[in-house]
């Protein structure tokens, strides 16, 4: 669910906390990350710091869930003459890292005819709030993780409007060397997501993109690994 958009001046303010939050928080600390997410859910589309504060803590624990063999949509494909890994990612809509991890697969093209692999279908969109520094990833009504964003280039005020954009690529860095999906090395590497509307997401290694947002290295590879390109990403901007 879109979160509705809020001002700059409005989001920076700190109002009282919800008690649910400090509740929440004692939870994650006795290790009751379930019923921390359950008591949070009203925040979630909250458009202020409570509702950002809800989602980094359900973020924390969702990932993993979401990640998980035990994830109530995982499944079982059978591999079939003539599949490849990028084949099998397409039709079963299973981002090819989250396959390689639920299955504990290093080499890709290592694949066997028979050979049971679990998949989870994934429908993810993005939503990217620039001015309030956050990126959250949901799956229809749920929320699957969130994570700050530590710096955006400048970028003309003509381009800051809301808009929907795709995933164009998913690059890699290795050593300061460009890898691309297909080889290797790639699984090692570090990421850099470029979207369509000619925004990239990056870490310390810079990238190809008109308009850069930074991100913190193994949040970003943690995003990248669930993304598939075409996938759905709203850049959403205060309503003027």
């Amino acid at each position: 669910m879109m979160m509705p958009a809020v001002s700059a001046e409005n989001y920076s303010l700190w109002p009282r906390r919800p008690e649910e939050l400090e509740q929440a928080r004692r939870l994650m600390e006795e290790q009751k990350g379930g019923e921390a997410v359950l008591l949070l859910q009203p925040f979630l589309t909250d458009s202020g710091i409570a509702g950002r504060e809800a989602r980094q803590i359900c973020g924390r624990v969702n990932v993993p869930r979401y990640l998980s063999r035990m994830h109530p949509g995982a499944r079982v494909y059978t591999v079939r003459k003539g599949d490849n890994m990028a084949r099998i990612a397409a039709t079963q809509r299973c981002p090819q890292d989250v396959i390689m991890l639920l299955n504990g697969i290093v080499e890709p093209s290592a694949l066997r005819v028979g050979q049971k692999l679990v998949v989870i279908p994934m429908q993810l969109r993005v939503e990217i709030y620039p001015a309030q520094r956050e990126l959250a990833v949901w799956d229809g009504e749920q929320l699957v993780a969130d994570y700050p964003i530590l710096s955006v280039d400048d970028m003309p005020k003509a381009r800051q409007v809301s808009q929907v954009t795709k995933v164009a690529a998913r690059e890699g860095v290795l050593d300061g060397h460009a890898v691309l999906p297909r080889s290797p090395q790639y699984p090692a590497s570090d990421r850099i997501i470029v979207l369509e509307n000619g925004m990239a997401i990056v870490a310390e290694h810079g990238g190809r993109g008109q308009v850069q947002l930074r991100m913190e290295q193994k949040d970003l590879n943690e995003l990248a690994m669930m993304l598939n390109c075409g996938n759905e990403v709203k850049v959403l901007f205060p309503a003027r």
